[in-house]
């Protein structure tokens, strides 16, 4: 029982850190596709032209009222403005693709890992405290029967107690009877040859009148 204890509350610990690292690391993998969804969302907006950040309106110095400088107002050689290189969006577009795509199977591996092993740590858990729980009911029993056993060896060492008492009176009485019914100064000849002399002195006695009367 000590050891499934034991086993549980190694496990209880192990799990709690495997959860906090867990919850960590989703937590960092959301933070970063994050960030990186941010600046996909700025790089295409820059490199599309479409970013309302980078249209905000710049009057320089020596401009006229509308904001014109003279190079605004000279003939234009170029028909739209710069959006940077396209080649170089590509590669820094596809780079943070899939650092993105790395963030986002970070965050699903981790977070089935994190199922797989809470789920585990309560099949572990329940069938541990089952077979505690079953284990410390048979030791339950256990006691009970061996309070049962030592209550029925205090009755026969009770009973023993009194037989033996019973016992030694009855060898106390026995002793008594057998002074007087077989022990004495005469023995069973003797007594024997006395009760013999006493019959013939009545026969004899028992003439003697016969004879009187005749």
């Amino acid at each position: 029982i000590a050891d499934l204890k034991k086993a549980l509350m190694e496990a209880s610990e192990l799990r709690s850190e495997e959860n906090k690292e867990n919850t960590q690391t989703i937590e960092d993998a959301g933070a970063g596709r994050e960030a990186v969804e941010q600046a996909l969302e700025v790089l295409k907006a820059f490199y599309e032209g479409s970013s309302a950040l980078l249209q905000k309106k710049f009057v320089p110095t020596n401009s006229d009222r509308e904001g014109n400088t003279v190079k605004d107002l000279a003939p234009e050689v170029f028909d739209s403005k710069y959006q940077g290189s396209q080649e170089a969006s590509k590669g820094i577009i596809g780079m943070l693709e899939v650092i993105l795509s790395d963030f986002d199977r970070t965050d699903t591996v981790v977070t089935g890992q994190e199922a797989d092993a809470a789920s585990a740590f309560a099949t572990f858990k329940t069938e541990n405290e089952a077979d505690t729980s079953a284990k410390e009911e048979a030791v339950k029993l256990k006691e009970g029967e061996i309070a049962d056993i030592e209550d029925t060896l205090n009755g026969l060492t009770d009973s023993l107690k009194a037989a033996k008492e019973s016992r030694a009176l009855a060898l106390e009485e026995l002793a008594k009877l057998e002074s007087m019914c077989v022990a004495g100064d005469e023995t069973y000849e003797e007594r024997a040859a006395k009760r013999q002399k006493e019959i013939e002195a009545l026969k004899e006695a028992h003439n003697i009148l016969e004879e009187w009367s005749s």
